[in-house]
């Protein structure tokens, strides 16, 4: 069968909706996939349409030649129940990147410890499948409270989003020990991904 090189080479177009908008997407042809947690171009409809929600890829600035998913629990702030909850650490020396007034002077600066990152929006394709794999309720979605997606936990039982001020900022689930993350702290559990990291975030 003869397939079209429109089918073979291009990618599905995905869409970052917030909630409040979904009518006016839906009424210009996008569609929900229930099981990625997204909205998505369908085949045929021009993406130009979507321009205000097409998922830009952001700049990168934060890397690392390996990375750790960590994991603990916290009670959900909308059933109440313990749900598992998700970040993502870097060991000591991984880069940021530092952007000064002349592009010419721009540099990568190494940390000292490991880190905990907070509000990623954007993370490379081989990241992103690992995490989809390990971990698919730590996903892109549209917090209220920034303004702003990033991947955030959501409840493995109500769906309810589990943000980072309440999952990172504040002590307890995630909260790092002086400048740098404890991974010694009771009831965290790390798996290490001995793969690159790439990615962005509002802050390490």
């Amino acid at each position: 069968m003869r397939r079209s090189l429109r089918g073979m080479f291009m990618s599905r177009v995905d869409l970052r909706v917030p909630i409040y908008e979904k009518e006016a997407a839906k009424r210009l042809g996008a569609r929900w996939d229930p099981k990625q947690k997204t909205w998505y171009v369908p085949d045929g409809i021009d993406p130009a349409a979507f321009g205000p929600w097409l998922v830009q890829s952001a700049i990168p600035n934060i890397r690392a030649p390996s990375w750790f998913l960590v994991r603990s629990r916290r009670a959900c702030w909308s059933c109440g129940v313990d749900s598992y909850v998700f970040a993502i650490v870097l060991p000591a020396g991984y880069e940021t990147f530092v952007a000064e007034d002349d592009p010419a002077d721009d540099y990568w600066e190494r940390g000292e410890e490991a880190s905990l990152l907070r509000y990623i929006d954007d993370v490379a394709p081989s990241v992103a499948a690992q995490l989809q794999r390990l971990a698919p309720r730590y996903r892109v979605d549209y917090s209220q409270t920034t303004h702003s997606f990033y991947r955030m936990n959501h409840c493995e039982h109500c769906e309810a989003k589990l943000g980072d001020f309440e999952t990172i900022e504040e002590p307890g689930t995630f909260h790092e020990a002086g400048a740098g993350f404890d991974p010694g702290m009771s009831g965290i559990e790390l798996q290490e991904i001995a793969e690159p990291f790439t990615g962005s975030c509002a802050a390490a």
